[in-house]
């Protein structure tokens, strides 16, 4: 499968995820709830031919990039599609389960990978910011193995409340300012009635 039509598929899957989300946002209580109704969506719609259930798609993939800080280290992705391509190898598929990290992610590119934020009370400008950036620092900064990035944000707030309003257009406001070759980005509010779904990509 290309990238070009892999990325049409997780999509699709995502636009699965969106429906539910805007019919039964309270279902939704945490982000695990999102990645596996993701991870579900991405295994019906056949993302990735694969004899395990989970070989190409993973949870928690460590970045290859390690951050620095007081103790350096990877962020982790969400979720990814890992390229097949490079996935079986031998070189790769001949790797002891107990092999270091960094042999590993230098062998194997990411297809797709995929972080995700649920936005349920209104933050400060600056934690707001902070918890976006994060995100897209793991998703963009090099050196990275990532091909096709996505950063996918469900907002669940009182959207009756113009103090709430306010809050989720600047969220979407801050969101636009990211926007890069190679990231998608996703901003969805609970309600349907907030915005087209032709906005719902930025």
């Amino acid at each position: 499968m290309v990238h070009s039509t892999l990325c049409v598929t997780v999509e699709r899957a995502v636009s699965q995820v969106v429906s539910d989300f805007q019919k039964y946002p309270k279902r939704f209580w945490n982000e695990r709830d999102i990645h596996w109704s993701l991870f579900y969506y991405l295994k019906h719609q056949r993302v990735s031919e694969e004899a395990y259930p989970t070989e190409l798609i993973r949870a928690e993939l460590p970045t290859r990039k390690v951050f620095p800080g007081k103790k350096p280290a990877r962020g982790h992705y969400d979720l990814v599609i890992l390229d097949a391509e490079s996935y079986y190898k031998p070189e790769v598929q001949n790797m002891k389960a107990q092999t270091p990290w960094k042999e590993f992610l230098e062998l194997v590119e990411i297809a797709v990978a995929i972080e995700v934020k649920l936005w349920l009370n209104r933050l400060s400008p600056e934690n707001m910011a902070k918890r976006v950036d994060w995100d897209i620092t793991k998703l963009t900064d090099k050196p990275n193995n990532v091909q096709n990035a996505y950063f996918l944000n469900f907002v669940q707030l009182n959207f009756k409340s113009d103090y709430m309003m306010q809050y989720y257009q600047e969220l979407r406001d801050y969101l636009t300012t990211k926007k890069q070759p190679g990231l998608s980005i996703l901003c969805i509010p609970s309600d349907p009635q907030i915005q087209s779904v032709s906005d719902n990509w930025l």
